[in-house]
């Protein structure tokens, strides 16, 4: 086989795997924070598997954060907002939407255990009311500023 046939061979199976590579890129979400601070027992979970949270780490809507004993952790939002967990926290975002020209603004989590300290940003000036927490007790919707929340387990 000479050299074009070779490479011309090379091409076309390629192709098929930077098309999986691209279908399976389109599946996961553009992030809409970053893992920001980690202390102690700190996990990340997502489609099934947790890992230790790391400084940097993508959060995606659907992510679940938690912490365990003396963990502790900070996520901040593209629109500014900042999470911070204590120890034996847990919180699921379930929706996150920062597309100001579109008209699309959402930060809603449910707080299943633990404290929480929620620094809202642009999402809250924009659209008060568009940040939401579920709590094992009810809703709570935050207009702007910050928020301090124990949720017992």
């Amino acid at each position: 086989m000479n050299d074009l046939m070779k490479n011309l061979w090379r091409g076309m199976c390629l192709v098929p795997v930077l098309g999986l590579a691209h279908a399976v890129a389109d599946v996961l979400p553009a992030p809409s924070g970053h893992v920001a601070r980690v202390t102690g027992a700190a996990y990340v979970s997502s489609r099934g598997y947790t890992n230790a949270a790391k400084v940097g780490q993508a959060i995606v809507p659907g992510v679940s954060l938690s912490t365990g004993e003396g963990g502790e952790l900070g996520v901040i939002f593209s629109d500014g907002s900042v999470l911070s967990f204590g120890p034996h926290s847990e919180l699921t975002l379930d929706d996150y939407r920062f597309a100001p020209a579109a008209d699309e603004l959402r930060l809603n989590a449910r707080l299943r255990r633990g404290t929480l300290s929620l620094l809202t940003g642009d999402i809250a000036r924009l659209a008060p009311g568009a940040v939401a927490l579920d709590t094992p007790e009810g809703r709570v919707r935050v207009h702007g500023g910050h928020i301090l929340m124990r949720v017992a387990e």
